[in-house]
């Protein structure tokens, strides 16, 4: 039994340490001590009450560890977005470094002055000046020139200018500049294998052999043809039909190869898919008829079809591995829509 020795109140339970009316401290209460004498407390209108709340207990406050310093959330954010924004800038700013060191590269003085001079035979002359404009523009950005300026001469003239930094191989330049890149497949007029393909000593005979009275008809043509094995040796001409199985416009890809009989090279290459329909649907229906591979209407290769064949091929021609790489550029770029010579040239001193 414990008592508040305040207001002398009595509790039976020993578990308490605190009065509940005014906080004080209890003590325990001796069993031979008497109880204390109920007071008599006098009447009033308004009643006041017995009980008074509380107060905080005298004892020494407790030690509370701090709690360890963390960043807010707003410290978070801000870090977060401050890492998201450098890394969206590093790459632009690479690039814009990049950019720059292209700019510089590219900004060689364009000194070597060239002027190219179209054929005459293009159906739109506009048109074919335009589409030649394309084609070099292509092969000088596959053979990876720096900077350049290609544009026609201007007005009614066939005449195209070229401005071109300096160079350590001109003369291989000037040769992809102006190779037609005219490629096709085509059938060989004569009997079929086993007989050998028909071949003939003069364009003159071979003209002869189409009893047209001189004239070629529309449906053929007559090319110049040399052996592979006799590279040297005569020209022979063979007639081939008109027009082309497939041509150039239905190439997907060329590469110079190794060739199978010594250090030669090749190009292999492969058509499109409407390319390769057509060509597969051709020789599907030619077996043992001989095929022509045509490169700027010259024959290049003949063989006989032994069986379908869809969209691959080869030229043979006892290329060199540049000449082989600059004519498999060439044929990609895709072909000149006539001829060109170059008829001006001259270096800025």
């Amino acid at each position: 039994m414990k008592r508040c020795p305040k207001c002398a109140r009595v509790y039976d339970d020993d578990g308490l340490r605190f009065c509940l009316d005014d906080g004080t401290n209890l003590v325990n209460e001796s069993p031979a001590e008497p109880a204390p004498t109920t007071l008599l407390l006098p009447g009033t209108e308004d009643p006041v009450p017995t009980m008074k709340q509380a107060g905080p207990p005298d004892v020494p406050p407790l030690y509370v560890r701090p709690a360890p310093t963390t960043a807010s959330p707003h410290g978070k954010r801000n870090i977060l977005l401050w890492v998201i924004i450098i890394a969206l800038l590093i790459p632009a700013v690479a690039g814009a470094v990049v950019g720059g060191l292209v700019v510089v590269y590219k900004r060689k003085p364009l000194t070597w002055h060239l002027v190219l001079e179209l054929a005459p035979g293009a159906t739109n002359r506009q048109d074919a000046v335009q589409q030649t404009v394309n084609v070099i523009e292509s092969r000088l950005d596959a053979i990876g020139v720096s900077r350049f300026e290609v544009k026609p001469q201007g007005g009614a003239s066939n005449r195209i200018l070229l401005n071109l930094p300096n160079v350590g191989d001109p003369e291989r330049l000037k040769q992809i500049i102006t190779t037609g890149g005219k490629l096709e497949l085509v059938h060989v007029i004569g009997p079929p294998s086993p007989s050998p393909f028909q071949k003939y000593a003069t364009k003159e005979e071979a003209i002869a052999s189409l009893k047209s009275n001189g004239v070629i008809p529309q449906n053929r043509r007559v090319l110049p043809y040399t052996e592979r094995s006799n590279f040297n040796g005569p020209t022979e001409w063979v007639v081939v039909e008109s027009p082309a199985i497939v041509d150039g416009s239905e190439l997907r890809n060329a590469s110079a190869v190794r060739s199978s009989y010594g250090e030669d090279y090749q190009i292999a290459f492969s058509l499109k898919k409407n390319g390769a329909e057509k060509f597969g649907a051709w020789t599907g229906a030619n077996i043992d008829e001989y095929l022509g591979v045509v490169l700027n209407d010259e024959l290049k290769s003949i063989a006989f079809i032994k069986g379908q064949i869809f969209d691959s091929g080869e030229i043979t021609g006892r290329f060199t591995r540049q000449s082989a790489e600059d004519l498999a550029l060439v044929l990609k770029s895709g072909a000149l829509p006539v001829p060109v010579t170059i008829v001006e040239e001259h270096i800025d001193k």
